[in-house]
């Protein structure tokens, strides 16, 4: 029974490899000995061992957003596996590629009462987009053909998110001192997949309502790798409302514009609302252009081609299912010049008001963005939370460096793995430096994936805009019930940070003010050793910086 199961793990490990698998995410347990082993001795994976089970999964996550390529995460039985849930959930809604393996105790020791035993059968539910337990492995003929089918299918299957195989296990889980299983069979068949065309029909009906319309607008939300959009939409010219997760807030998509949520906060956007909008990515982050969007009642042209239809509002007039590149290439050019350099004029003049006010508001989390966009190098990667610093980020990014890179966990949107997730993509993507911009909450959230900075040599500068709390209430109207506010929305922390930067051995450089802001990130970022700079307002300050912020671009756009 050993050599079955050794032969079954060195095998499928093999087959990881063979598809592409670099890395893996393993935490510590005995039932999950034998692909834990299987994995270390592989001479094309990078094992990276996480303690916490969360940590793992998440950094897992960052590693297939960095990377387009599915980790693999690994735990014992038990509780274990459930820790990967929030992960997978992550992983699913912003279609990350990985592979989940989970082991379990064999079916005669489920449902008595044998320790460490719980129901892993669809652990993840609907959250993943492939479920398999092959049972334990016994001899069969042509095993170790089945073992590498199951892995390759599971790389497949993982192209655009997780799947989930539960692995059971009988004793014993180790062979012998000094015995090393070798694979069996070759290398199983490969799958490739490739991009959704669009049809004639597609291509003629956005074509058509682009020629009829004289005020079309594209907006673009998260998009892995957006910017292989930027010669197409070069070569359209028209407005372009681009949050830095779509890799499109840049001069080489064409007309991206600056500083929108300004120009959308302001009377400027009531007299110029589009007669047309295609839409790309995820559905967008800012609440204010989401509102706009629908208020406005334009025809609405949403570019779906993983069909998950995107439209929160209800506004689409037309989903379609292909991919945006083609499409987007096909479209004969319109000349709408004096449409797009209203918005990009107008852009510029609310950017340029908004640096000028940014010098006398109150230190707040535009600044920190502002700062860190100045100092980020090119090439260079962001890492961005969620709650307010991606709001934040939408708001106040410039227009990126041709190769500067923006991720976040916008699937489910949560606050939780952040850190791990972020240094996740560092790994994924070390030949550029790596900045992972939190809140302190965020940062609380997930201390312990600060861990593997030590662990695993991992160079990442943290940037935490610290302001005791949840900052983002104070934006919502749950900021006016004053006497509960405090105590279940705001949920200070009170932590020192600095004994946190301690405790993982990581530089500690705080910022109280907007002058020391700029050098405390370059010299951060150009550090040997890990830096956590720190931020410290006032959430109030926030919201007066804000709105400091947004009056002054209004009063700019009507001079």
């Amino acid at each position: 029974m050993t050599d079955v199961t050794q032969a079954f793990a060195a095998t499928f490990v093999d087959e990881l490899a063979a598809q592409g698998v670099e890395f893996a995410c393993v935490s510590p347990g005995s039932r999950s000995a034998p692909i834990a082993m299987a994995l270390q001795r592989h001479p094309r994976i990078k094992v990276l061992v996480q303690i916490d089970e969360r940590c793992g999964s998440f950094f897992a996550v960052g590693l297939g957003k960095a990377t387009g390529k599915p980790a693999v995460i690994l735990s014992t039985s038990g509780t274990a596996a459930a820790e990967f849930h929030p992960a997978v959930i992550e992983a699913a809604y912003s279609r990350t590629p990985l592979i989940v393996l989970t082991a379990d105790r064999p079916p005669e020791l489920q449902g008595v009462g044998a320790n460490q035993a719980i129901d892993q059968q669809h652990l993840y539910g609907s959250a993943v987009r492939w479920f398999v337990d092959p049972g334990a492995p016994v001899e069969l003929p042509n095993a170790a053909r089945m073992w590498r089918r199951l892995a390759a299918r599971a790389v497949a299957e993982a192209a655009d998110g997780p799947v989930h195989i539960n692995l059971p296990f009988r004793e014993p889980l180790v062979p012998p001192p000094g015995k090393h299983p070798v694979s069996e069979a070759a290398p199983a068949q490969a799958m490739t997949s490739g991009r959704l065309l669009p049809s004639q029909a597609q291509v003629a009906s956005l074509a058509s309502a682009l020629q009829r319309a004289q005020r079309p607008l594209i907006v673009a939300g998260e998009i892995r790798e957006g910017e292989r959009l930027a010669p197409a939409l070069h070569r359209l010219g028209l407005p372009l409302l681009a949050e830095p997760t779509s890799q499109l807030r840049r001069a080489e998509a064409g007309a991206a514009v600056e500083s929108y949520e300004a120009l959308l906060r302001a009377g400027w956007s009531l007299q110029h609302g589009p007669d047309l909008v295609i839409r790309i990515g995820a559905t967008p982050t800012s609440r204010v252009l989401n509102r706009w969007l629908a208020a406005a009642a334009a025809p609405t042209f949403l570019i779906d081609p993983d069909r998950a239809w995107r439209d929160e509002d209800h506004v689409a007039t037309n989903v379609m299912a292909c991919d945006a590149q083609p499409l987007l290439e096909a479209l004969p050019p319109v000349d709408r010049t004096a449409w797009r350099d209203q918005w990009l004029s107008a852009g510029k003049r609310a950017s340029a008001a908004i640096a000028a006010s940014m010098v006398s508001t109150p230190l707040h989390e535009g600044h920190v963005v502002r700062a860190l966009s100045a100092r980020l190098p090119d090439p260079g990667q962001v890492f961005i939370g969620s709650s307010m610093p991606i709001r934040a980020a939408d708001s106040f990014w410039p227009l990126a460096r041709p190769k500067q890179r923006f991720f976040g966990n916008r699937g489910a949107s949560g606050i939780d793995g952040l850190v791990s997730s972020g240094l996740g993509v560092a790994t994924g993507r070390d030949a550029a430096p790596t900045v992972l911009l939190l809140g302190d909450l965020s940062l609380y959230h997930d201390m312990n994936g600060l861990w593997a900075l030590q662990r695993h040599g991992i160079r990442a500068t943290l940037v935490v805009c610290d302001n005791n709390g949840g900052g983002v209430f104070n934006f919502l109207p749950q900021a006016e019930h004053q006497d509960v506010f405090e105590e279940i929305f705001a949920t200070p922390l009170g932590l020192d940070l600095s004994q946190v930067a301690r405790l993982y051995g990581l530089v500690y450089s705080p910022v109280s003010d907007r002058s020391g802001l700029e050098p405390a990130i370059a010299d951060a970022i150009a550090a040997p050793t890990p830096t956590m700079v720190v931020v410290r307002f006032k959430r109030e300050d926030s919201v007066s910086g804000h709105r400091l912020c947004w009056e002054a671009a209004a009063s700019a756009l009507k001079g």
